[in-house]
């Protein structure tokens, strides 16, 4: 509703010629982030691309141009306004049993997100949800998500305290928690847990200025419509017995109802 009002009032305020087109393709954008991969990250320069390359659109374009400009940041402002909105607490399988930590100080403070951490079996289990304030659309929400994390160091940040955990808890495990690097390693992209493709991501753990992998990282993103993403990170460290990158187990426990 919010993102509606900006967009009438934005193309309707003092005006004398009504800008019919910039109302029909922004109201098309905000339906479209709800069904379209990735969301605004396609949507704008698709937007931007369509009006250039059309003659009727840039004469418009010389007409709105300063309302258009406007129009655009304003919902950019409201879209990115919307990361700040309170996420759903996260919930882990009854096997971890309880947490033992429910923050993460480490955590960028947008967009809005609660971690509840876990060790169990040898792991450090955390469960995050964030908002995704680029899209609202389950399709492409997780990998966009992951390949944001990785351009903007999000990761390194949220993992902070899961090598921290890792360190004071596994024996044989030692890494400074302020001198680590994550090495993103080639992957499919998703895996088939039971009847359901996941997208996934996988790192390795570092110590900065050194080759040597002391802990793999495995993410799995569930999406949800809305703008709100649950990722399950799970951390472990070499030396460890498990042998299946893809930690079926852990996450099986964690899809069971």
């Amino acid at each position: 509703m919010v993102l509606g009002g900006a967009i009438f009032a934005s193309c309707k305020w003092r005006v004398e010629i009504f800008d019919k087109t910039t109302l029909i393709a922004l109201s098309i954008g905000v339906i479209g982030l709800w069904f379209v991969p990735w969301g605004v990250l396609i949507l704008a320069p698709l937007a931007l691309l369509i009006s250039v390359l059309s003659p009727a659109g840039r004469l418009e374009w010389k007409t709105f141009r300063k309302r258009r400009i406007i129009t655009a940041f304003m919902l950019l402002l409201i879209l990115n306004s919307s990361g700040f909105y309170p996420v759903s607490p996260p919930v882990g399988a009854p096997e971890w049993g309880e947490p033992i930590a429910t923050e993460n100080p480490h955590a960028p403070a947008w967009p809005a997100s609660e971690q509840y951490t876990w060790i169990h079996e040898g792991a450090v289990i955390g469960v995050l949800v964030t908002r995704t304030p680029h899209t609202f659309s389950t399709f492409g929400q997780a990998s966009s998500t992951m390949s944001l994390g990785v351009m903007m160091g999000m990761h390194d940040e949220r993992l902070h305290q899961s090598i921290q955990l890792m360190d004071d808890s596994i024996p044989g495990f030692s890494i400074n928690a302020d001198a680590f690097s994550l090495a993103e390693v080639s992957t499919e992209g998703s895996h088939n847990y039971g009847d359901e493709e996941l997208t996934i991501a996988r790192f390795d753990v570092k110590r900065e200025g050194f080759e040597t992998t002391l802990a793999r990282v495995l993410v799995v993103g569930f999406p949800t419509s809305g703008g709100e993403l649950t990722l399950l990170t799970i951390t472990r460290p070499v030396l460890s017995s498990q042998t299946d990158v893809f930690e079926e187990k852990i996450v099986s426990q964690f899809r069971a109802p």
